[in-house]
């Protein structure tokens, strides 16, 4: 029960934002993908499959032990989400989380960005060690980054952006 009241004094704290504290909720931002916000490439379809193949050998596996949780259709939800109040912030968090950046369907993600401003806020968040949350991290130490891992993902995203650019 106490460890039930820390959580909940600490998402009443800082607020259901992830990130810089914007709240996106009331706003109603579309959803779409790298088709609809990129001027169309006559090679396009072959760029995004090969950053997707990459993406899927590289990268995947390290979101999917970090990132998924929030970001994907994945989600692994721990002991106390069925908490009543808890369950609904955790709601809120993936569903915000899913607004900005969702990895289930793999490269191009599904986003209110373009893929290029995806990447690069994907590298300015790990830049910033903002992802995972700091908040996230508290019950869920395990899904920190490594640097090896963080270093993989920049990578990717820099040679992604090469290809895009």
């Amino acid at each position: 029960m106490k460890l039930v009241i820390v959580f909940l004094t600490i998402m009443l704290m800082n607020g259901p934002w992830a990130h810089g504290d914007v709240d996106h909720s009331k706003t109603n931002l579309p959803t779409m993908t790298l088709q609809s916000a990129v001027p169309p490439l006559k090679n396009v379809n072959e760029i995004y499959s090969k950053i997707n193949a990459s993406f899927l050998k590289k990268v995947r596996p390290i979101f999917k032990k970090s990132c998924f949780d929030c970001h994907s259709n994945q989600t692994t939800f721990p002991w106390y989400y069925n908490v009543p109040g808890i369950k609904q912030l955790i709601d809120s968090d993936i569903k915000e989380a899913k607004t900005h950046l969702d990895f289930s369907k793999g490269f191009p993600f599904t986003s209110h960005v373009s893929p290029i401003k995806d990447l690069k806020g994907i590298l300015r968040s790990l830049s910033e060690e903002e992802m995972p949350p700091q908040r996230y991290l508290w019950f869920h130490g395990e899904k920190k980054l490594t640097n090896n891992e963080s270093k993989k993902i920049k990578n990717w995203i820099i040679k992604s952006l090469e290809a895009l650019e």
